[in-house]
């Protein structure tokens, strides 16, 4: 299972795209992109994709479309030589409140959750705040990737 504190970089690419790179001390700081660094929409990227897990798995064929436009690609590397690299892909909508969604380390289509997409693609940017607002909540209890070379299990409620 990973950790957050296992990625070492990631990049982030939805209409644009967004890279950072952890160093000492555990700050991260931009490779690609600019502005204050919104550290709990950060945080809460890494705690998902560190436990993120497939809802069910779809199988090896890919739906129609399902990828034709990603609406989201995530970059990433648990260890600090940057050779440890993993992939996601999530594509189009696969009904039920659920995405497709695809790794470059293992063959098949999984969905994922709404809630999980929404932290996946939380502003990394810190916005100028006009009125006091909760920060998000994001809770995960399911692992897709992990420092084993078992990735990607069932979820199994």
């Amino acid at each position: 299972m990973s950790r957050p504190e296992q990625i070492h970089r990631i990049t982030v690419t939805t209409d644009k795209e967004l890279s950072l790179v952890r160093g000492a001390n555990n700050q991260w700081s931009w490779v690609k992109g600019s502005g204050e660094i919104n550290q709990t929409n950060l945080q809460s990227l890494l705690n998902t994709l560190a436990v993120l897990h497939a809802v069910r798995w779809v199988g090896s064929a890919t739906p129609p479309h399902a990828f034709d436009q990603p609406q989201l690609t995530i970059t990433f590397t648990t260890s600090p030589d940057d050779k440890a690299s993993h992939k996601l892909i999530v594509g189009g909508a696969g009904g039920d409140g659920m995405w497709f969604a695809r790794t470059e380390e293992r063959e098949g289509v999984f969905v994922l959750s709404t809630p999980d997409l929404t932290a996946l693609k939380l502003p990394l940017i810190e916005q100028p705040s006009r009125s006091p607002t909760a920060s998000p909540a994001v809770t995960a209890t399911r692992t897709i990737f992990s420092a084993t070379t078992e990735v990607l299990q069932p979820y199994r409620s």
